[in-house]
């Protein structure tokens, strides 16, 4: 065995002062952004940012673009937050327990606040406008942008057809399956895939660790903002260029990265 009680304490030895950093990381888990932690919302900043990105490539306007969201744990709640600010509208948000929908858009603030630790809606807290559907209903519901954020392998061949949006970004990891996803692109959906829409929690630990961040909650909101929209910008310029999906493009990123380390550092 390795002996490492965190994934971080691999890094130590590169770190310039390690006392200082992980006194750094702390810090930025502990600030309060509006009655969240940063630490859960930067997950979810980077999809929403993935998201706003892909709306402005493939020429959507933001204002009134209707989202649903599946999941309203640290990931679905932190998207919700930063699309609902943006001036989308959150139609849809499932949980364990069912579907709230308000085709106007639901309170997001008020829901997110209330949640509880599970990320399960505070019904109490529904507004006489809003309406509940069975769970089974989350992907029936008529949306411009779908965020599976909660369960893997949860949209199949099977119930792909049910699907109304023309945008998914994967905030849960694997949420479609591969099958699926081709079905969804033969008919013009647009898929951001998890390892980039949902990159963002990671990439900022790592960040914050090595003081390319402050324990700020402004810099950690631009460094995410500008990041992802650099990295879908670039998804989807390669998609174009390569007459491939974004998935596709994005793979072959990563090749190219992996080829550019191996070079520097040699092959492990």
């Amino acid at each position: 065995e390795l002996g490492l009680q965190s994934s971080i304490q691999a890094v130590y030895p590169l770190l310039d002062n390690k006392d200082e950093a992980i006194a750094r990381l702390a810090a930025a888990f502990a600030i309060d952004v509006d009655g969240v932690g940063l630490g859960e919302l930067v997950g979810g900043l980077g999809v929403a940012e993935s998201v706003l990105t892909a709306l402005d490539q493939v020429g959507t306007p933001r204002a009134g673009t209707r989202v649903v969201i599946q999941g309203f744990g640290s990931m679905g709640g932190a998207t919700a937050r930063y699309l609902s600010q943006a001036g989308l509208l959150v139609v849809g948000i499932a949980d364990s327990r069912g579907v709230v929908v308000n085709a106007e858009g639901l309170d997001v603030e008020t829901l997110l606040r209330t949640r509880d630790s599970f990320g399960e809606i505070d019904r109490t807290r529904l507004r006489p406008e809003d309406a509940e559907l069975p769970v089974e209903e989350w992907l029936t519901i008529d949306t411009d942008v779908l965020v599976p954020a909660a369960i893997s392998y949860c949209i199949t061949p099977d119930n792909q057809a049910e699907v109304t949006a023309s945008l998914i970004a994967e905030a849960a990891n694997m949420p479609v399956l591969l099958e699926a996803e081709a079905l969804l692109a033969a008919r013009g959906v647009v898929l951001v895939p998890d390892f980039v829409a949902n990159s963002a929690t990671n990439a900022w630990w790592w960040w914050t660790l090595f003081g390319d961040v402050d324990a700020d909650a402004a810099q950690s909101e631009q460094k995410i903002r500008s990041e992802m929209s650099r990295i879908v910008i670039d998804m989807f310029a390669r998609a174009r260029s390569d007459d491939t999906t974004l998935r596709d493009a994005a793979l072959a990123f990563t090749a190219d990265q992996l080829q550019a380390i191996e070079r520097r550092f040699g092959r492990s």
